[in-house]
């Protein structure tokens, strides 16, 4: 965590801030190691301040003993009021700091203008925009291995689940099933409500599961993900029961061959837009790109949707160290859809495919 908290420091250089706060959630684990979640966006568990030379969890008198026994290395605990804006605004005033920067994207507007008016002219909040949320992009050795764990666990509870399905069963029944799966492998819980879309519903990139009853030869798209000490694991797969209709055969082998493209050209270098092109540029050719209507894939971490993307629109560059998602589909009206996707880590020279699971 030391290393985290550097990079955090070498924020307040290059933008001339005396400190940063850290109200989210995720960056605050990420950057302290305490685990607790906020109940609601006006009910925090705590917040985070790293200055030049030390970093404080602050935290109600309810949750000190947690963040005591989870606080890393770098990381002193200490108590705030129930608003901690006014702990906080105390604590700024005290040590004459005059440029602080939060995260304007998920500090709320009450927190805020209190901390603003609280301060007066006597210091300055600077937004930072998601620039602590850039730095868990890369990650390290340690996150590595916990990503490799929870795609690992995802991989086992989807093959033990499709091993189960039946021609009749519910999409909400095969759901049901994935999750015990997930917990027979021994995952923290679902990373995100597992999607079962089948025949027509499976022409909607998210789909809650209904009792719809699966059909022999139709599509049926699984998206799930298991959870491993807070990190997640993040997989689709289209199977079907018996014989897959001619139109199910020829989507999944386009489907395919777009994934196949990507998984063979995404490397350290290319901006997301590039990384994306390799699945929309043959789907395109194919005149089917209409109905591929999401992203080709993005980061994976303590979120299931983080830095870095590939899409239309991402400028960002790939970099080593980096884990995203490939997972290009197609979604037809009326029909249905395919979505494959496999997690990949950025290399030097490359990327490595983290997903074991197996494809039809």
């Amino acid at each position: 965590m030391t290393t985290r908290l550097n990079r955090v420091r070498e924020l307040l250089g290059t933008q001339s801030l005396d400190a940063m706060l850290v109200t989210n959630a995720t960056n605050r684990r990420y950057l302290s190691g305490y685990t607790a979640e906020d109940h609601a966006p006006d009910e925090s568990s705590g917040v985070v301040v790293v200055d030049s030379g030390s970093a404080t969890l602050y935290t109600s008198p309810i949750n000190a003993g947690w963040a005591e026994a989870e606080a890393t290395e770098g990381v002193t605990v200490a108590h705030c009021q129930r608003q901690w804006t006014a702990t906080i605004a105390e604590v700024i005033l005290a040590n004459g700091w005059k440029r602080i920067g939060f995260a304007e994207g998920v500090t709320t507007v009450a927190d805020y203008f209190h901390l603003r008016d609280t301060l007066g002219d006597a210091a300055e909040l600077i937004p930072v925009g998601d620039a602590i949320d850039r730095l868990r992009a890369i990650k390290d050795d340690t996150e590595i291995a916990l990503l490799e764990k929870a795609l690992q666990l995802t991989d086992q509870a989807f093959v033990a689940a499709a091993a189960r399905i039946e021609a009749g069963q519910t999409e909400f029944e095969l759901a049901e099933i994935i999750r015990e799966e997930l917990k027979k492998v021994g995952s923290e819980g679902e990373a995100f409500p597992t999607i079962v879309a089948s025949g027509p519903n499976a022409a909607n990139p998210h789909h809650n599961p209904s009792d719809r009853q699966i059909q022999p030869g139709e599509p049926v798209i699984i998206d799930m993900g298991a959870r491993h000490q807070g990190y997640n694991g993040d997989l689709t797969r289209t199977i079907w029961v018996g014989e897959p209709e001619p139109k199910l055969i020829e989507v999944y082998q386009l489907v395919q061959k777009a994934q196949d493209a990507a998984l063979a050209g995404f490397k350290p270098g290319e901006t997301g837009k590039q990384a994306d092109a390799y699945c929309r540029d043959i789907f395109a050719s194919a005149g089917m790109d209409e109905y591929y209507i999401h992203s080709t894939g993005h980061g994976l971490g303590l979120r299931v949707h983080e830095a870095p993307s590939a899409s239309k629109l991402a400028e960002g560059v790939l970099q080593p160290g980096e884990v995203i998602t490939v997972e290009p589909g197609l979604y037809i009206p009326g029909w249905g859809g395919v979505r494959i996707e496999d997690v990949v880590l950025i290399t030097a020279d490359g990327n490595r495919n983290l997903t074991g699971a197996p494809k039809n």
